[in-house]
């Protein structure tokens, strides 16, 4: 049998007759009762609780940005909620029934802050757009002041494609 079989079988037999102990080993068993928190040795924060520990973290359990409503303070991350209440969360802060609450009460309180909320969306948004076509338009403009077509190089080229002699029709 080869060395590293015949250790393989004596630790399963039992015999150790290699190994060399120095000191003692015991492991120690902390006990922990329910709301100690601790620090580990990587840093990490833990807390017991009533028969298991949690690691305690330091962003919020809804995610690293706030993605509740203003008003029912529904989670409307965008893992978690429709596409309706994301999409009207990102223009108003509310999912999409808060929102819909939100503009009837503005209808039948007060019509004319339903029309000045109506409009200002409309500015933000033309705004917005104002923004992109102004974008745009340096890009473009960009675009068109790099050189294309080098004259220089093309002139070159012609060149070297001309004969020097000037060849009569004689025909």
């Amino acid at each position: 049998m080869s060395k590293n079989l015949r250790k393989v079988q004596d630790m399963l037999d039992g015999n150790y007759k290699d190994k060399i102990q120095v000191g003692q080993y015991a492991p120690t068993e902390e006990v922990r009762v329910v709301g100690d928190k601790w620090a580990d040795s990587e840093g990490y924060e833990w807390e017991q609780k009533d028969g298991f520990k949690v690691k305690l973290s330091s962003t919020p359990a809804i995610g690293l940005f706030n993605h509740q409503c203003k008003d029912c303070k529904k989670n409307c991350s965008p893992k978690m909620s429709k596409g309706w209440d994301r999409d009207t969360f990102k223009a108003d802060g509310r999912c999409y029934h808060c929102q819909m609450n939100y503009e009837l009460d503005l209808k039948f309180d007060a019509p004319v802050r339903l029309f000045a909320y109506r409009r200002l969306k409309d500015l933000q948004n033309m705004k917005s757009i104002e923004k992109e076509m102004e974008q745009w338009v340096e890009e473009f403009t960009k675009v068109r002041n790099e050189k294309v077509f080098d004259k220089s190089v093309a002139n070159a080229m012609a060149n070297d494609n001309v004969e020097m002699s000037i060849n009569k029709n004689t025909q």
